[in-house]
């Protein structure tokens, strides 16, 4: 049986091409030996819409549609690229989810979601978080000129920047035990939780309803490098990835 390989917070552009290398290496690589590939968001730095496609998002729909002749790849949103639609997805051989998913591997039932939700502390955030997912905004954005989109879009990535340059890994940019609380209540029977988002790969082990319910933070990509999980019958383990590798 053929493990599953979870990927998050690649944040690939035009600006970042040996992580673009790295990302076609490791589909490459991962080509015919895998059972299926999830991408829980962030797969871009930004995205403005599924008509405005940079050479990097051309690029990689061509490697993930050959990539899925082999195995289904599975795609949910990120803070970063929750613009991105069925027009992409198609021709990225894609299927989109929704933002939390329940799904069945090896005997054992999976919670994957891109994660902001449940950092709950950065309270400015999460109200930004609403009020951006909201269908009618999206629509809203989408309809807008290509050039006002990205203008929004520098905005966005500068206030951003800016947000991190004065919080670092400050605990407020976590998850909380209320946020993973929250999304458990909602899922209960969720026996482990797979995300990304927060940067900081970890395994981590929570209480609910009695039962220890397993969280696996998923690797970012920087540099030369990037990471993921490998979730096979044999359990779940972090994989280093590297230009060299």
């Amino acid at each position: 049986m053929q493990p599953t390989i979870f990927i998050a917070d690649l944040h690939l552009s035009d600006d970042t091409p040996e992580l673009n290398r790295l990302f076609l290496q490791a589909l490459e690589s991962w080509r015919g030996k895998t059972g299926a590939l999830y991408i829980l968001g962030d797969l871009f730095e930004v995205w403005l819409g599924d008509d405005i496609l940079s050479e990097t998002a051309r690029q990689t729909a061509a490697a993930l549609k050959a990539f899925s002749q082999t195995a289904p790849v599975y795609f949910i949103c990120g803070n970063r690229d929750f613009l991105l639609g069925k027009r992409y997805a198609e021709a990225a051989g894609m299927t989109l989810l929704p933002e939390n998913q329940i799904i069945e591997l090896y005997g054992q039932t999976y919670l994957i979601t891109h994660g902001d939700e449940m950092c709950t502390d950065d309270i400015s955030y999460q109200r930004f978080r609403r009020i951006i997912r909201n269908p009618w905004l999206r629509k809203a954005l989408l309809s807008l000129p290509q050039s006002r989109r990205r203008k929004i879009a520098a905005k966005i990535r500068t206030a951003s920047k800016q947000k991190k340059q004065q919080m670092g890994r400050t605990a407020i940019s976590d998850v909380t035990e209320q946020g993973v609380q929250a999304v458990l209540s909602r899922h209960p029977q969720a026996q482990a939780i797979i995300h990304g988002h927060t940067h900081r790969p970890h395994v981590h082990g929570h209480v609910f309803n009695g039962k220890t319910v397993k969280r696996y933070v998923l690797p970012d990509w920087h540099g030369v490098q990037g990471g993921y999980l490998v979730v096979s019958p044999e359990g779940a383990e972090m994989e280093v990835l590297d230009i060299a590798g």
